[in-house]
């Protein structure tokens, strides 16, 4: 019982380490930067005036200043998220992940949680996807190959793309809910863990196939080495600039391009029954829904010019980490799981969100 409550301190200390090198990283080395890069983004803009061109490298001016969460420009929104707001925290993930798995610590985690997962329909490796997926989603999606059957690997998948956001997601959770009080930000994480655990519960019973025991050496504890650590994180974290980076620009494009067609506005006409009455959210949230597709991080940083209050707030954040995974999963998930896995899993996101969204709406606005 012991070993249970020192894993739950471990993960506790290591998200907290997280969110404080994160921040220190935020606020005293790439804001500063920014600061720097200021004068040059507005000299850009006034170089460039008005017309298409500023609206996708520059995007909108707020009272004549750029706004860099807000403003959704190439050179803008496009460079700050993933640099000054995602980055950080995802360099303080890699860099705690890597010293969990140096001094041996990750088999004994998959040790102790073999009896949860097995309820589950997986074994204690099930553990592993839903810690690689809080960094990112797609090494989480790999990672589902250290589980033997097709039944353990669906649902380790499945679950880990509806309940498990990626730091960068969770990053911007933090920063659009954060400024109203931590009870919201629980309120996310809490419905998340429930979604998980209940959606697993069912899986178990519906899903045929086996779940093998699990069989591992347990290593024995050494220190880190310093020099593998910062290796490992050095990696992981160029992967994620190369993964990440392309679709962001691609996202922040794409939605400047349907918003000069009117594109936008006619998806939030035509889905305002579905969003207003059994959500309770404002029609143009379906932008931020159809852009989560492409990168969800950047889907909750367009909810913040909508004006919801905290409540709606809560059921549009639950919504885009429940209803799909990004592009980037969706195209390993694939590959992993196959046509017919992929959309059987994608029934079962789409219902779930959908549930989810409803129930939400009930307790937390009311009809």
């Amino acid at each position: 019982m012991s070993g249970v409550f020192i894993a739950l301190a471990v993960i506790a200390v290591a998200f907290m380490a997280v969110r404080v090198i994160g921040e220190g990283l935020i606020s005293f080395i790439f804001e500063p930067l920014f600061d720097l890069y200021t004068p040059v983004a507005m000299r850009i803009s006034d170089l460039l005036g008005p017309g298409i061109l500023h609206d996708i490298l520059i995007g909108h001016l707020f009272d004549g200043e750029i706004d860099y969460v807000q403003s959704m420009g190439l050179l803008t929104t496009g460079l700050f998220v993933p640099f000054a707001m995602i980055l950080p925290y995802i360099v303080a993930f890699y860099l705690v992940l890597s010293i969990l798995e140096d001094t041996g610590y990750l088999p004994r985690l998959a040790t102790l949680a073999d009896t949860f997962f097995h309820r589950l329909g997986m074994h204690g490796y099930g553990i592993i996807p839903v810690f690689l997926g809080f960094g990112c989603n797609v090494p989480g999606a790999l990672a589902t190959r250290v589980l033997e059957t097709k039944k353990q690997r669906f649902i380790a998948a499945t679950l880990m793309s509806l309940a498990v956001p990626c730091m960068a997601q969770i990053a911007m959770i933090f920063g659009v809910l954060g400024p109203f009080g931590m009870r919201y930000v629980v309120l996310v994480f809490a419905t998340l863990a429930l979604v998980y655990v209940s959606v697993g519960l069912i899986l178990n019973r519906v899903v045929p196939g086996e779940c093998p025991e699990i069989f591992l050496e347990i290593p024995p504890y050494r220190m880190p080495d310093l020099r593998a650590t910062a290796t490992k994180t050095w990696m992981r974290v160029r992967g994620f600039i190369g993964e990440a980076i392309p679709y962001l620009f691609l996202g922040i494009l794409l939605v400047n391009l349907l918003y000069a067609v009117g594109f936008l506005d006619w998806l939030a006409a035509v889905f305002a029954p579905l969003m207003e009455v059994w959500l309770g959210l404002p029609a143009e949230a379906t932008a931020a829904l159809l852009v989560g597709f492409l990168r969800k991080d950047l889907a909750v940083g367009m909810l913040v010019p909508l004006g919801m209050t905290p409540e709606q707030l809560v059921i549009a954040v639950t919504m885009l980490s429940v209803y799909f995974p990004c592009v980037a999963t969706f195209v390993i998930l694939l590959k992993e799981l196959g046509v017919r896995g992929m959309t059987a899993a994608a029934g079962v996101m789409v219902t779930t969100a959908l549930l989810v969204g409803g129930a939400l709406r009930v307790v937390l606005i009311g009809f």
